[in-house]
């Protein structure tokens, strides 16, 4: 039988207000993610640690590993699963960053459809600030999604469904106070708007698929962290854990994923493998990319 759980995240494409972390352990680790934007830090390390997050930091690799999001996420994935990626939403106060509307199954390319996203909220998250928002029952229509250049946007090839696809009186705020969580369909329509609050808002997205999912290797890349079960196909390269590794070795992998990945976007955005290539030659060093994420002020 079905449990009640998964009988509403198939019905509405998501379920939310589920508390994950204590106040003291969400504090912890805002604390923590406030430390490291305040230290002295590479150009390229303030943008590219908010993708594979669990690569950078202790904390977010204990994380896809907490038990209270893996039962959340089994009860719609079974019991055997990778998170494949983790990502840091952060807006700072009044800032114009936003999240344009889209669904991210229209991009993964994924064989199965079989993914979700679980979303903490590691400060409160409401619709001042800038919260996420969805579409309830989106996830069973496929819509169209171009490419939308806006520096403000946080997603990086600026996917996006057309304004005059979507009704956005559909639109409901997911609102959350820190530690809770929303876990939504890889094809649910979302997004977020600007932070008009006086206070930062940070949000951690989790990426689960199930083992016999495959990504779509040309734009992305194909590596994971086995969290629960067992995988009996072998199409991801498995991640390995702080615990049976270091942080060091880690970001390490996390350095060369993202220089991979910005490869491979690069190409999506010029067409020209050889100009592709003589750029990448430059862009391979972090002081190069560091320096474009600053012309494109993403920094």
């Amino acid at each position: 039988m079905m449990s009640e759980i998964s009988k509403e995240f198939f019905e509405n494409g998501f379920v939310t207000k589920h508390k994950i972390l204590s106040d003291e352990e969400a504090d912890s680790i805002n604390n923590e993610y406030n430390e490291f934007l305040n230290q002295k830090n590479k150009w390229v390390d303030l943008v590219e640690h908010k993708s594979k997050t669990h690569l950078f930091f202790p904390w977010a690799n204990k994380l896809i590993h907490n038990d209270k999001i893996l039962n959340l996420a089994s009860k719609i994935l079974g019991n055997n699963f990778y998170c494949w990626n983790s990502l840091i939403f952060y807006k700072k106060p009044r800032s114009k960053a936003f999240v344009s509307m889209h669904q991210d199954q229209n991009y993964w390319g994924i064989i199965h459809d079989k993914a979700l996203s679980i979303q903490i909220a590691i400060s409160n998250s409401t619709e001042k600030n800038g919260c996420l928002k969805l579409i309830p029952k989106s996830h069973t229509k496929d819509f169209v999604h171009k490419d939308y250049s806006n520096l403000n946007n946080i997603l990086a090839r600026g996917q996006s469904i057309s304004s005059n696809e979507i009704n956005k009186n559909d639109l409901i705020n997911i609102d959350l106070n820190k530690g809770e969580c929303c876990m939504f369909h890889g094809n649910i329509v979302h997004g977020s708007y600007e932070n008009m609050s006086d206070q930062p808002r940070f949000l951690f997205t989790m990426r689960f698929l199930t083992t016999d999912n495959k990504i779509q290797n040309k734009y992305y890349y194909n590596n994971a962290t086995l969290v629960k079960g067992e995988d009996k196909f072998n199409y991801f390269e498995r991640e390995d854990t702080v615990e049976n590794s270091s942080i060091t070795s880690l970001r390490v992998l996390h350095k060369k994923n993202l220089i991979d990945q910005f490869s491979k976007y690069l190409n999506l955005k010029i067409k020209n493998t050889l100009f592709c290539s003589i750029l990448m030659f430059f862009l391979k060093f972090d002081s190069f990319r560091g320096l474009f994420y600053k012309l494109i002020k993403k920094i």
